[in-house]
């Protein structure tokens, strides 16, 4: 009867087997209502798409195509050739030049930045050093030509682009070439050497943005098309006919088989209850919190393995006494993380805040207490005293980090592990700080003590009143 089930199952499912097709489209005129382009900011379509009017300064317009574009396989890590064409004219009406348009890709689901216009091109600000905060791939064509990083300029004829990515040669090439040119150099291309495996996450918002400045400049988009060599795995719909069949026969096996499969789901179920009701038991993380979107939240091993590369060497940020920490992009909440791979963890004592060692009683604050060994498990907080914290750098990150960040990040993890359970913050607290949307703490120059009150049962001290004092230095606590 087991075998029955699932023969029935499997022949259900060949209906809804995954089908593989790469993404191709050409859109050689862009009309109003076409769903696979999205527009965002000043942009908008009349035959054309105006990413930027000549009439407006300090403005932003982007236009994207409407569905997330794979360039690689999260599950193989293959990465996609792709060839992508698009013209384009760049208009201007003073002497005094724009600042120009980018062809972009970049994590699928962001939008423009606030404050993005002028030489920010729609892509950043000035919030994180004229840097991007999210992974992005971005060609620049400007008719201004800056001696300091432009190898070319753009004049006002209409020029074709083209864009093309060889993954075995992990080559990123750009072409153009103009309409009408008496100057054949003024065709050209350029290359340059990228993993987009390593740059980009695995699904990718792509399309065009244009910014303009005190300077008025107009930018039009006149045709693109896009040629992708990886496959998309998609489901197909089944057929009504097919669907009507395989229900009924799946009606009539499933009525003669329940006797048998109805108990047996009924015992994994309550095995599986048991399992949750014995995690929940091992766990303080307070739930409410966790549905408003206040406190911590759950990952699971895959969706952190995805973010990681599969925890890739190269995204290694360096090593602790218990496992390795990772550079991540979670790509549903566009947010860069560092994801912690530990290795026989569970329970050990260095990880343990002073109070739960003494009462047994987990809390959020003592779970606050272990996010903070974490972060500086192998820091020493006297550095902090001697004002030589960042000196607890890693020394194989080299010069390529940002010193702020790092020291912000340092000083909220001696934060979250003050010995002291009401001198530690709440989670919501610390990633303010570590957003730099609060001020840095001050922490006391040295180490404090740890010292707390626990039940007169769970102490070996003795005591008159029924309540035990405890103090553990952090020698004791096996830090």
């Amino acid at each position: 009867m087991k075998n029955s089930i699932v023969f029935l199952l499997s022949s259900f499912f060949l209906f809804l087997l995954p089908f593989a097709s790469s993404l191709n489209f050409s859109i050689p005129r862009f009309s109003v209502g076409d769903s696979r382009i999205a527009y965002q900011g000043d942009a908008t379509p009349n035959g054309e798409i105006v990413l930027n009017n000549i009439a407006f300064t300090c403005r932003v317009g982007w236009a994207t195509y409407a569905k997330r574009v794979a360039i690689w396989d999260s599950e193989t890590g293959e990465a996609s050739d792709f060839t992508t064409n698009f013209s384009f004219k760049i208009d201007i009406n003073t002497a005094n030049y724009g600042h120009g348009l980018a062809f972009f890709l970049g994590p699928a689901g962001f939008t423009v930045p606030p404050n993005s216009a002028s030489g920010f091109l729609g892509l950043f600000n000035e919030t994180n050093g004229h840097s991007s905060r999210f992974p992005l791939v971005h060609i620049e064509f400007d008719t201004f030509y800056n001696v300091e990083w432009d190898p070319y300029n753009i004049n006002q004829d209409t020029c074709h682009a083209q864009v093309s990515y060889d993954a075995a040669q992990k080559n990123l090439s750009v072409s153009w070439r103009y309409e009408e040119t008496t100057i054949p150099l003024e065709s050209s291309s350029i290359y340059y050497i990228i993993d987009l495996v390593r740059v980009l996450p695995a699904e990718v918002t792509m399309g065009f943005s244009g910014a303009t400045g005190s300077a008025m400049e107009g930018h039009k988009i006149l045709s693109w098309d896009f040629y992708s060599s990886l496959d998309v795995k998609e489901k197909t719909k089944p057929n009504r006919r097919s669907v009507i069949l395989g229900a009924s026969l799946s009606g009539f096996l499933l009525l003669v088989s329940l006797v048998v499969v109805v108990p047996l789901c009924l015992k994994r179920k309550q095995r599986k209850a048991k399992a949750t009701r014995r995690r929940e038991n091992l766990t303080s993380i307070n739930e409410e919190d966790l549905e408003r979107g206040a406190g911590p939240r759950r990952f699971s091993y895959k969706d952190l393995a995805m973010a990681t590369n599969n925890f890739l060497s190269e995204r290694k940020l360096g090593q602790g006494g218990f496992g390795a920490v990772y550079k991540g992009y979670l790509n549903d909440l566009d947010l860069m993380v560092a994801v912690k791979k530990f290795s026989g963890l569970a329970g050990t004592f260095g990880y343990m805040a002073p109070e739960y060692i003494s009462t047994g009683r987990a809390s959020k604050e003592s779970d606050v207490y272990s996010f903070g060994i974490v972060l500086v498990e192998i820091k020493v907080w006297d550095l902090y005293g001697r004002g030589e914290l960042i000196s607890a750098v890693d020394q194989q990150m080299g010069k390529d980090y940002d010193v702020e960040q790092a020291e912000c990040l340092m000083i909220v993890g001696l934060w979250c592990a003050h010995p002291d359970s009401n001198s530690r913050p709440s989670i919501k607290q610390a990633i303010q700080v570590l957003n730099l949307e609060a001020p840095l703490p001050n922490l006391p120059l040295k180490m404090p003590v740890a010292t707390y009150h626990a039940a007169a049962e769970t102490s070996s001290s003795s005591s008159s009143n029924g309540v035990a004092t405890a103090t553990f230095s952090s020698a004791q606590l096996g830090r």
